[in-house]
Formats: structure tokens, C-alpha cells, sequence
């Protein structure tokens, strides 16, 4: 019970404050950007063009990130790859998290509760957000995942004012919605009916 009233809590707190100010609309990105892929490959968003595309910008040790992951694996199950891509961007590089961070939570998010590998994130409520979404199997991150440089370019364009921070861009790369702190999945479902 404690858990659950702890696991609520937070909830409510993220979904008023997160680490974030408040959700903006901005028109369209100036330039193209690049981000590199989990994988090594580095992406320019502008290879998304022709589908919607949702930007999440996070970080490892952000604790508002976690619940809005467990919203984008509802997000990312109902909807058709064919017109619609997920990519979580890791902005904190630039504050010490390395690709090794990365792997080692997506490790903790997939594992079934409890595991090893949510001991190693015990600061954070992975465990407890995985009892209260019902996904104590764990998810699986099948969308792209990728992470900032070290100079932190993303970072400081798109995550300086708190993350998470989550960007809907259409079909054309214009930006479509903006928010930052957690989007709960009846807000983000909104958004993408009006797009796809």
C-alpha cells in the first residue's frame, strides 16, 4: 500500500511540475538536426520526413522520464509504424551519462520485477512504475533510442528547459506540439489522432 500511495504521489507531482516549465507551441525547427542511434548510427531527424514523428528527450537519472516512458510503450503499440516513429534522445551526456548508463537502464525497464538490473537505478522508481502502469514484465523500448554528444547540442537547444520534454512533429517536420514535463497518453493520443 505504501508503495502505491508513494508510486501515486510522484505521479501526481511530475504530471503538475516535472522537471519542466510549461507546454509552448513553436512553429517549425530552423535546421535539420543530427542524433546518434544506440547503435552508433548517427540520424538526421530529416530522414523522418513523411512520417509523425514523436521526440522524447529525456536523461538516465531523471525520475519524471520514467513514468512518461511507460506512457510512450501504450503510445508506440497503437499506433502504425508505417506513418509513426518514437525516438527517445538521452540530453544529460553532457552531465556524465555515457551509452554504457543508457543500455544498462533499458536493461532495468525490460527486465520482469524484480531483477538485478533495477537494483543498479535503486534511486529510482522503475520497479514501483512498473507495478502501477500493470508492467511488471517490463517494456520493451522497440522504438529508436538515441543519445546527444558530449558538447550537449541538444541539450542545450531542446533540453535546458527540463525533460522530459516531448516534441510532435508532422508528416512535413514542422513542430506540432511541445511540451515539457511529463504527457500523460490521453494528451499525446489527441495530438496524434490529428495527425495520422
Amino acid at each position: 500500500m505504501y508503495i502505491s500511495l508513494f508510486v501515486f504521489f510522484i505521479f501526481l507531482f511530475s504530471i503538475f511540475s516535472g522537471c519542466t516549465e510549461n507546454s509552448e507551441i513553436d512553429g517549425e525547427y530552423k535546421s535539420d538536426f543530427s542524433f546518434t542511434k544506440i547503435d552508433g548510427e548517427e540520424v538526421h531527424i530529416s530522414s523522418y520526413k513523411g512520417k509523425v514523428v514523436l521526440i522524447d528527450f529525456t536523461g538516465v537519472n531523471c525520475v519524471y522520464c520514467i513514468p512518461q516512458k511507460f506512457v510512450l510503450d501504450d503510445i508506440y503499440n497503437d499506433y502504425n509504424r508505417d506513418e509513426f516513429e518514437i525516438i527517445s534522445i538521452y540530453v544529460w551526456m553532457l552531465m556524465g551519462e555515457t551509452v554504457t548508463d543508457i543500455n544498462n537502464l533499458l536493461a532495468a525497464y525490460r527486465c520482469s520485477s524484480p531483477c538485478d538490473a533495477e537494483e543498479e537505478f535503486n534511486q529510482l522508481p522503475i520497479r514501483e512504475y512498473k507495478e502501477y502502469f500493470g508492467k511488471e514484465d517490463g517494456i520493451n523500448f522497440n522504438w529508436q533510442v538515441a543519445y546527444d554528444d558530449s558538447k550537449g547540442t541538444l541539450y542545450k537547444k531542446y533540453g535546458q528547459r527540463g525533460i522530459p520534454h516531448i516534441r510532435i512533429l508532422d508528416k512535413n517536420g514542422n513542430v506540432y506540439y511541445s511540451n515539457y514535463g511529463f504527457t500523460d497518453y490521453n494528451n499525446i493520443k489527441t495530438r496524434l489522432d490529428k495527425l495520422l
